[in-house]
């Protein structure tokens, strides 16, 4: 066989486990710390192989600064390629690429928003270092059109900054809007400062988009960074918090101003303050013991206690009076609510004729349309003055995201034969569609992480400038491995079992955790399998133009072209695989790492 043609077959054979990775990800979803294993261990593999077959060879030759030039040079060419096709939506083609794209877009977005912000100045005046600080204890969250963001008399659990959109702020006593807010607004502030419950309520006009800051998380900054001390004392310094604890709250003046003062003074002191919240919420310990024992929605009783009490600690609760409208039919459900004490009716808009269905004390209401995503099948109204306790949406994502036993309950919840009625006769879906979105709801909840929505009822699909940037992506991670073949052809008649292993450990649990994300932002399994395909195959073919290429190069020439696909393929390695199976295991990726290289030496050794 010729040189050339011996290239194109251990590129082929090495990237075999392309393809092969890919199905396994798609058919079968492996757990994420079995794919971070084998990512770093692949890693590993590969760090060494590269170092012994490639670095070490030209090194050997006497071509050192050619070879570093060339890795330079290499490692640079990746990363202008990598922004190129990330901006066109190729970060896509794995979780941890798709996380560092939302984090820079996340500093970017702070940035504008803080730039242009109104109502609490003292943000707009914060250093790079507190901006990140900042993005620990804030969350993005889409907020669909007539949602309410919070009611009166729900304990202050965030401040809300507006980024587009808009936002009706509701005088409760009379329904009426008081004050229209869009981009660069923010809102809850008040209630957030002082601690005491909403006396106002906040609602979306159209679909907008917050940004969220937990009130917790926000004063725990406070007490141990003192630019974030600062930022509160000109908060809290002010004398419209007089205002709002007098008119508002119906604070005496002379102690909404010995409050100001006292909170002023503990914070320079000490870095916290005394809120002047009422402190008659239920522990999460005792809403934990309720919620475990609450039997209607066939839900919390499923949880683990641990997890029980992970929802707990992100209810918020007030009391209605006789009368108030909790919830419209045909709205989304955006909250799942908990009756404390009193009684609650639900009025089914289909059967305006019969008695309204009962919800007690003890009980939850609009279970199915809040865990499904869907819209209230009915209208809740309260009969009698009740209490409250309620979970929206984006704080049940959130625990959705850190719990695994909520995410079992959910995707077991979602299976059950109530939530196919509930989609058929409440929410008028046919049986094949419902069918559908419950097996893509249970895989992307157990999956991804994500909280189940019904609006179209149709898998999101990638469109086509995304998955042609993805699938150049793919491609890019994997042209430098061809060059890499058809040098190491080159030096030795042949391939290394080193490098021939190391490609192939790397090759197949990249291509399974990417296969399994991409198969998640509703790529077909045909498309992915095809792309991988294809890939093998340029793999194989371009290790015979590398082969091609370096066979009449002089030693400097053929050093620098090593070093520019071995520089390529180490940022790469540093910046996707590592990353990926760090994000997706987190410390067992080490030692996994460690066992991949010494894996490689012990072959180069046998070899």
């Amino acid at each position: 066989m010729t040189v050339v043609g011996t290239a194109v077959f251990y590129g082929a054979l090495s990237a075999v486990a392309l393809p092969l990775g890919a199905l396994i990800g798609v058919l079968f979803k492996p757990p994420d710390r079995l794919v971070a294993i084998l990512l770093a261990f692949g890693g590993g593999a590969l760090l060494a192989a590269l170092t012994l077959d490639l670095v070490a060879p030209g090194i050997d030759r006497g071509h050192f600064e050619d070879l570093a030039i060339g890795c330079v040079l290499g490692g640079l060419l990746f990363k202008g390629l990598d922004r190129a096709v990330n901006r066109k939506g190729g970060y896509l083609r794995k979780p941890s690429t798709a996380l560092t794209h939302w984090r820079g877009a996340a500093r970017t977005r702070l940035a504008n928003v803080l730039g242009h912000l109104r109502r609490v100045n003292h943000f707009g005046e914060l250093d790079d270092a507190s901006r990140e600080q900042l993005l620990r204890v804030l969350t993005v969250v889409d907020v669909p059109a007539e949602t309410w963001i919070y009611r009166a008399g729900e304990a202050p659990r965030n401040l809300y900054i507006v980024e587009r959109g808009e936002i009706s702020l509701v005088d409760p006593a009379t329904g009426e809007v008081f004050d229209q807010l869009s981009a660069g607004d923010a809102f809850g502030r008040m209630s957030f400062i002082t601690g005491l419950p909403r006396a106002t309520e906040a609602r979306t006009r159209r679909q907008s988009r917050l940004l969220r800051v937990s009130r917790d998380q926000f004063l725990a900054l406070v007490h141990d960074h003192p630019a974030w001390r600062r930022t509160l004392l000109g908060m809290v310094d002010a004398e419209e918090v007089e205002a709002y604890l007098h008119q508002r709250q119906g604070v005496a003046a002379d102690e909404a101003v010995r409050w100001r003062q006292e909170a002023v003074n503990s914070i320079a002191r000490f870095g916290h303050y005394a809120p002047l919240g009422a402190g008659s919420d239920p522990t999460v310990a005792d809403m934990a013991t309720h919620l475990a024992h609450e039997q209607q929605s066939q839900f919390f009783g499923t949880l683990p206690m641990g997890s029980v009490a992970a929802i707990a600690a992100h209810m918020t609760h007030r009391v209605v009076a006789d009368g108030d409208v909790l919830h419209h039919a045909g709205r989304r459900a955006d909250r799942l609510s908990f009756v404390r004490s009193g009684v609650v009716h639900l009025i089914d808009p289909d059967a305006l004729e019969a008695a309204p269905e009962v919800v007690s004390s003890g009980e939850t209401f609009s279970a199915l349309a809040f865990l499904t995503g869907a819209p209230y099948d009915s209208t809740a109204v309260a009969h009698g003055e009740v209490a409250i306790s309620s979970i929206d949406r984006a704080d049940f994502a959130t625990v959705l995201d850190q719990d695994d036993g909520v995410r079992h309950a959910v995707g077991e919840y979602l299976r059950a034969e109530r939530v196919g009625a509930f989609l058929t006769r409440k929410q008028h879906v046919d049986m094949r569609r419902a069918s559908a979105w419950i097996d893509r709801s249970v895989r992307g909840v157990e999956g991804g992480h994500l909280m189940p929505t019904t609006e179209g009822l149709t898998p999101a699909k990638v469109g086509g400038g995304a998955a042609m940037a993805i699938f150049l992506g793919i491609l890019l991670d994997g042209m430098p491995e061809s060059f890499v073949i058809g040098a190491n052809v080159l030096n030795s008649g042949g391939i290394t079992l080193s490098l021939l292993a190391g490609l192939f450990l790397a090759n197949f649990p990249e291509a399974l955790s990417s296969a399994a994300g991409m198969r998640d932002q509703g790529m077909s399994a045909r498309r992915i399998l095809v792309m991988w395909i294809i890939v093998m195959v340029v793999t194989g073919v371009g290790a015979g133009v590398g082969a091609v290429v370096l066979q009449e190069a002089p030693g400097t020439l053929f050093a620098f072209i090593e070093g520019l696909a071995a520089g390529a393929m180490l940022t790469m390695i540093a910046e996707t695989m590592l990353p990926e199976a760090y994000h997706k295991g987190g410390g067992v990726v080490g030692l996994s790492t460690l066992g991949g290289f010494l894996a490689a030496i012990l072959a180069n050794h046998v070899n």
